[in-house]
């Protein structure tokens, strides 16, 4: 049994085409790795650059505890336990508080009248302890029948965001 030899340039070529694939391979590897360095990079300078982008819109109102908004509710609640009118709800969100207040019918007067009223009537005075724990939040009262949505809503003003100066 003899093996058939290969002669000197047909070996060079077998072991060329070898080691071009082995080449190729290489390189669609270091082109993978280069495509998911990239998109890792990317990603780390999206997340970084939404870090800086959602620190300098954030507001520094601090975040009212618990108890704050137990007693801004309990302060509310109590105006209206006698009468047709009933407090329905505190909403807090990162900046606002909303106070639902419902009424069994509709107020005859037309929106911008009502906004003064809730501004003169309902609103706390500038001088109530209520402000303490209400902060730098903007106090809104809303009026409604059947539905909050449907309501009227007036800002209060808060003595805590008056500029002095």
């Amino acid at each position: 049994m003899t093996q058939p030899t290969i002669k000197h340039g047909d070996w060079a070529k077998i072991v060329e085409s070898r080691s071009k694939k082995k080449q190729a391979a290489k390189n669609k590897r270091n082109n993978v790795t280069a495509v998911l360095a990239l998109f890792f990079g990317f990603v780390a300078f999206a997340m970084l650059w939404s870090m800086i982008f959602d620190s300098t819109n954030k507001s520094n109102i601090p975040v009212l505890k618990t108890e704050q908004k137990q007693r801004i509710a309990r302060h509310f609640s109590k105006q209206f336990i006698m009468g047709n009118w009933h407090f329905y709800d505190a909403e807090f969100t990162s900046s606002d508080i909303n106070i639902l207040i419902k009424i069994p019918t509709k107020i005859a007067m037309n929106e911008q009248q009502l906004a003064q009223y809730i501004k003169g009537s309902i609103c706390p005075s500038s001088n109530n302890r209520i402000w303490h724990d209400v902060n730098h939040y903007n106090l809104y009262i809303n009026l409604f029948v059947g539905k909050p949505r449907n309501g009227t809503y007036a800002q209060c003003d808060n003595p805590n965001t008056r500029y002095t100066g």
